[in-house]
């Protein structure tokens, strides 16, 4: 082995290491220049394939479009129906039970009344004693009934006519009651006449305890008062001497209203007690001004001098008195009030009082429980009433319970099922040994002679959608093919039309007649071809028309901003290469060919 020098490994090892970090950094520089190129292509593709909506493409682009052709001025819509004939019937059997035998079959031809098959006799099926039962049970159960509600009959009656009792007794209280309220008017007037009486006592005196302040005494003999007769040092300190002139004039204005209430009659007297109360509170007022104009004088004689100790007790004289008077004026508003509430409540009562005729005279409880007692009777005679009614319903329910069974009775012999009409059988719904019930059909016939066969045998019985209802009219024609055949069209005329629109399917019932001399099968379904004049019918490519939702629609070219748009149009055919649509499509319209992916 040969020695390889230390120095030689390193500048091998040194030489790897560059070569890796030069191919990382190629790897690096062509990855980043794929990605530039890819990123500017795709950049450029955006800019010419994909112009931005409500801005006008660049002149070096087009879109590929390609205008509607019209197929016909009109569109159609079809519709599917029944074809119902009126000369059709069906023979239900009268009870249920096992079909023994058939007598007749389709084609055959059955008179009215004739026998068209039988059942075994009751009770071969094992239901004759258990139907009889159940009628019995339902007999028992209305019998039951029928107690019960004579039993709830007579409980309400008592019921009603002991409150009936309970009301009367109650108006026997009332009218004692209202003996009571015509002596409480008695009682109130007798109160706000001594109330007054004692506002009138109140403000007597105060004209004595003003009169004393102002003359010292009250030993003066009626008469008018002057400013000269005032004591000359009351009021001595205002300059203008209004005190002394307006407490003059108050005190003399207070007795001439208390000689007017004196005099007056007595209906006067509640009108002129207020203006007297405001006279003597005025009166107290200008006194107490005065006083305080008054001067105090250290040897007073409790005369025509007066000390600060003679001051405060008129002071307090007065103010005592004008709480004495406010208490009157506030028991007198009280007895009032009292009185007001009083009459408010019976306000005929208290008209009838005042009259003096209490003949007919009713307070208003009284006239309150005589209402509630007629209407009480009222709806005593309203209950009985309905409780009759109620028992004669559990009656009749008794009657037709007992029928039931005595029909299941009858019934239990009856095996013949009978044609009620004459026609031909066209269905047999029943097989020997069936079981069959009075629900169930047993034959359906045709050729039945009715009414409404007389006005159309055969019609066609379809629902016109709630906007397409203003496109027919009554007498009207409409084409239609049957699902059997695609070839051959018919046609018939319309003669009934609804003239409320079903809820549920949003449609209009609309009936056909079809011509009497055209036999097609009942029951058959039908496709009608309805045209609608104010939709023109256009051809556009398939590949054109999109789908959104449970919508249809085509790309359009605005003419003037050259901007996309979204058309929505009615598919009425497609065949694969070509689709005929309506709306408000026309064939100047710029239909778009090119992928929606260029412009959505």
């Amino acid at each position: 082995m040969k020695y390889i020098p230390q120095q030689l490994i390193a500048e091998y090892i040194a030489l790897i290491q560059r070569r890796k970090k030069i191919t990382a950094s190629l790897g690096l520089f062509l990855l980043c220049t794929i990605a530039l190129l890819l990123f500017v292509q795709k950049g450029s593709l955006k800019n010419i394939a994909a112009p931005d909506a409500g801005t006008t493409p660049s002149d070096d682009f087009s879109y590929s479009t390609v205008n509607p052709q019209k197929m016909s001025n009109a569109s159609s819509v079809i519709l599917l129906g029944t074809i119902f004939s009126n000369e059709t019937a069906n023979i239900y059997p009268r009870r249920d039970g096992i079909v023994e035998d058939v007598y007749v079959d389709i084609g055959d031809v059955v008179t009215k009344n004739q026998v068209v098959a039988v059942l075994l006799p009751k009770g071969v099926e094992g239901q004759s004693a258990a139907m009889i039962s159940e009628k019995q049970a339902r007999k028992a159960m209305a019998v039951s009934d029928l107690v019960s509600a004579e039993n709830v009959a007579e409980e309400m009656i008592i019921g009603t006519r002991q409150k009936i009792s309970e009301k009367e007794l109650d108006l026997q209280i009332a009218y004692n009651e209202q003996a009571s309220l015509l002596q409480k008017f008695a009682e109130a007037e007798s109160h706000i006449s001594q109330m007054q009486e004692q506002a009138l006592s109140t403000t007597q005196n105060v004209y004595q305890l003003v009169e004393w302040i102002l003359l010292g005494s009250n030993s003066r003999a009626g008469g008018t008062t002057r400013n000269e007769d005032i004591l000359r040092n009351l009021g001595i300190q205002d300059a203008s001497n209004a005190s002394r002139y307006t407490v003059v004039d108050r005190l003399n204005t207070l007795s001439d209203l208390q000689s007017e209430y004196t005099n007056a009659p007595v209906y006067k007297k509640p009108v002129l007690i207020q203006p007297l109360i405001r006279s003597a509170l005025d009166l107290l007022s200008t006194t107490t001004t005065l006083l305080q104009a008054t001067p105090s004088e250290s040897n007073g004689n409790g005369y025509d001098h007066l000390t600060h100790a003679h001051l405060t007790d008129r002071l307090n004289k007065v103010i005592s008195a004008q709480d004495m008077l406010y208490k009157a004026k506030e028991r007198l508003e009280d007895a009032r009030n009292a009185f007001a509430t009083l009459t408010s409540s019976e306000p005929e009562l208290y008209k009838a009082y005042k009259t003096g005729d209490l003949t007919d005279s009713k307070s208003n409880k009284v006239l309150m429980l005589e209402e509630a007692i007629r209407s009480s009777y009222n709806a005593l005679g309203l209950t009985e009433a309905n409780q009759d009614q109620m028992i004669e319903r559990q009656k009749s329910q008794v009657q037709i319970a007992n029928s039931l069974l005595q029909l299941e009775y009858a019934n239990s012999g009856h095996q013949q099922i009978r044609s009620p009409f004459a026609g031909i059988v066209s269905k047999r719904f029943i097989n020997v040994g069936q079981i069959v019930m009075p629900s169930m059909p047993a034959y359906e016939l045709t050729g039945v002679p009715t009414a409404l066969a007389k006005k159309a045998k055969t019609e066609v019985h379809f629902g016109l959608p709630e906007n397409l209802a203003s496109h027919l009219r009554i007498g009207d024609s409409i084409d239609f093919l049957l699902q059997s055949d695609d070839s051959t069209m018919y046609s018939a005329i319309v003669t009934r039309m609804s003239p409320q629109i079903d809820m549920k399917t949003h449609t209009v019932s609309v009936q056909a007649k079809i011509p009497d001399d055209l036999v097609l099968p009942h029951q058959s379904s039908v496709r009608i071809r309805l045209l609608d004049t104010m939709k023109p019918l256009f051809q556009v490519p398939s590949s054109t028309v999109k789908r959104d939702g449970d919508t249809d629609f085509v790309w359009v070219l605005d003419p003037t901003s050259l901007v996309p748009e979204k058309l929505f149009v009615t598919v009425q055919s497609e065949d694969g290469e070509f689709a005929e649509v309506s709306g408000s499509i026309s064939t100047g319209s710029l239909v778009i060919t090119d992928s929606p992916s260029l412009f959505e």
